[in-house]
């Protein structure tokens, strides 16, 4: 594959840091680069799998690959920084203009917590087909409700593991 421009590959690396905002995920690199030709798609999925396994921001991991892919260490390290960059900016000016006792600020975060909801409640959905009986979706729709409710996600994810960890436990497992 013949080198490509280093300024084209920083443009794609700071759109995707800007379109990621609250879904760092591998479909914002996978547009950047392998829809427009710049990575193939087998080397981008190599890359992706790599970026799994390390430890660390997944998203991260895979921009520093596909800064290395496309143009070495220092497109990397520069991808990384301008992947970065636009979160980092937005959570500074969030912190020094926005207080959270103004009633149009509570607004916005009940709404974040709605989208994040709405979020989780698609992937439930999209997910129902995998699901293997009654007690996961019923796991499932559980730790959906006590987000909607307000409970931390950490606290409601952690809880409904335990209790999926207790019922598999407390059940006889054959192989298939």
């Amino acid at each position: 594959m013949e080198r490509v421009s280093a300024g084209l590959v920083l443009r794609k690396f700071l759109w995707a840091g800007v379109t990621a905002f609250g879904a760092a995920r591998w479909t914002t690199l996978e547009s950047a680069f392998v829809r427009s030709g710049l990575i193939e798609e087998k080397d981008f999925f190599r890359d992706y799998a790599i970026s799994s396994t390390l430890p660390g921001p997944s998203f991260v991991n895979l921009s520093a690959l596909c800064g290395m892919r496309l143009g070495g260490v220092r497109v990397a390290l520069a991808g990384i920084v301008l992947v970065l960059a636009p979160g980092l900016v937005a959570v500074i000016l969030a912190l020094a203009y926005l207080s959270p006792t103004e009633p149009w600020v509570r607004h916005l975060f009940n709404g974040i917590l709605v989208g994040a909801v709405a979020v989780v409640a698609a992937q439930y959905v999209r997910r129902a087909r995998r699901m293997r009986g009654l007690v996961d979706a019923g796991l499932a729709a559980l730790s959906l409700v006590l987000i909607a409710t307000g409970l931390p996600m950490i606290v409601a994810v952690a809880g409904v593991g335990a209790l999926g960890v207790l019922w598999y436990h407390a059940t006889a497992r054959t192989l298939p």
